[in-house]
């Protein structure tokens, strides 16, 4: 039977990114097929084809009547928060899309038939990771777990000071405050990091705060004082 690749997504709500383990053990960061590491987490519906990426969110400055974003913060909720071409979409359709184009740039340069592990906010609770999961089945994805995503990044802290290395792993357990603030979702995570292991102690956070919203309040400051 041949060996499963897995491979990590970070399907963000401003942009997401696609991970795996080399050959040597090391986590690289997979480009996609414009040759950049970030991927907008944006959705053009055209009247001839869905396009997801950087072309979508340039189309935001000229049609934003057809583009979806944020799309992250309504999930679990029956639709997306406005319709595109008259229609009210459910977000997983649309966060499909977008797990369609990564799956793309996947099946480009690794693997033919890829089988993935997606992160979501420490918070989420049982009807956004289901829409998540659904959504990364609609795509053609075969996803075998939702993780949290303080926790990923505890694994890749982990990793970098050699927690997870199989011989010679440091012996000295700690707890490690993962401070997650993403473009449209904020959540923070204590964590106990031992050999081998990571475990989750508390976690906290909001899915309408993140650096758009300080932006904006940014904004809204500088508009009333000038």
């Amino acid at each position: 039977m041949p060996r499963i690749l897995p491979i990590g997504i970070d399907l963000g709500t401003t942009f997401s990114v696609i991970a795996y383990v080399d050959d040597s053990g090391k986590s690289v960061v997979l480009r996609n097929a414009e040759g950049e590491i970030l991927t907008p987490s944006v959705v053009l519906f055209s009247d001839a084809e869905v396009v997801v990426g950087r072309h979508a969110r340039t189309a935001l400055f000229i049609n934003p009547d057809l583009v979806a974003e944020w799309v992250k913060r309504d999930m679990g909720a029956p639709y997306y928060s406005r319709p595109i071409h008259g229609q009210y979409l459910p977000p997983e359709v649309i966060q499909a899309c977008i797990l369609r184009k990564l799956k793309t740039d996947i099946v480009q340069r690794l693997t033919p038939d890829p089988h993935v592990v997606i992160t979501v906010p420490a918070y989420f609770d049982e009807p956004r990771r289901k829409a998540t999961a659904d959504a990364g089945e609609m795509a053609g994805l075969k996803v075998l777990d939702i993780v949290n995503e303080p926790t990923a990044a505890a694994l890749a802290f982990g990793e970098k000071l050699g927690y997870l290395t199989p011989v010679g792993a440091p012996r000295e357990e700690m707890n490690v405050l993962v401070y997650d603030l993403g473009g449209g979702t904020f959540d923070v995570t204590l964590l106990h990091l031992a050999p081998g292991r990571v475990d989750t102690i508390a976690t906290d956070g909001d899915v309408q705060l993140g650096g758009h919203d300080w932006d904006l309040r940014l904004v809204d400051y500088l508009c009333e004082q000038f």
